[in-house]
């Protein structure tokens, strides 16, 4: 009864219902797992996270330490931030993102990946982007196996 728009309804003798839309834009999250750091890991994690800036979607850029980067559309300082990232070994970095649009986890750790299963009640899509030389397959998570950067492109349309 709160949404109705008594104005609107008298005016027109009909019974008008106001339809709420979010019109904000889903933030795209990248989880850079950094303590098995490698160029692919950096470069995964550059490109999702330059392409969501590009199309003009917010980013957020996190590692275990914290967040490297929030932004609307600026993909140079997505850019200038993964950059400086160096291997860490701050552990969970999956737990430090807020919830609310999509979940990328970039990592080499099975164990980090399964993580990624915990959060994605949290997140409209959770994928994991996993480096390593094991197999992986976490329930509910869109896992894309990466050998090179090349292959990035073909994984990433093939889910």
């Amino acid at each position: 009864m709160r949404h109705v728009h008594w104005r609107s309804s008298a005016r027109t003798g009909t019974l008008m219902v106001r339809q709420l839309i979010d019109a904000s834009l889903p933030t795209t999250t990248v989880v850079l797992d950094t303590r098995d750091l490698t160029e692919l890991s950096v470069d995964a994690a550059a490109s999702v996270a330059l392409a969501a800036a590009r199309a003009g979607f917010p980013v957020r850029l996190i590692t275990g330490e914290g967040v490297l980067a929030e932004t609307k559309s600026d993909a140079e300082l997505v850019l200038d931030r993964l950059a400086l990232v160096r291997a860490g070994d701050a552990r969970e970095a999956v737990r430090l993102a807020r919830g609310g649009g999509s979940l990328v986890l970039v990592t080499a750790d099975p164990a980090e990946a399964a993580r990624a299963a915990a959060v994605r009640k949290r997140f409209d899509r959770v994928i994991c982007v996993f480096t390593g030389s094991a197999e992986v397959s976490v329930p509910g998570v869109v896992t894309l196996r990466l050998g090179d950067l090349d292959a990035l492109p073909y994984v990433w349309t093939a889910r």
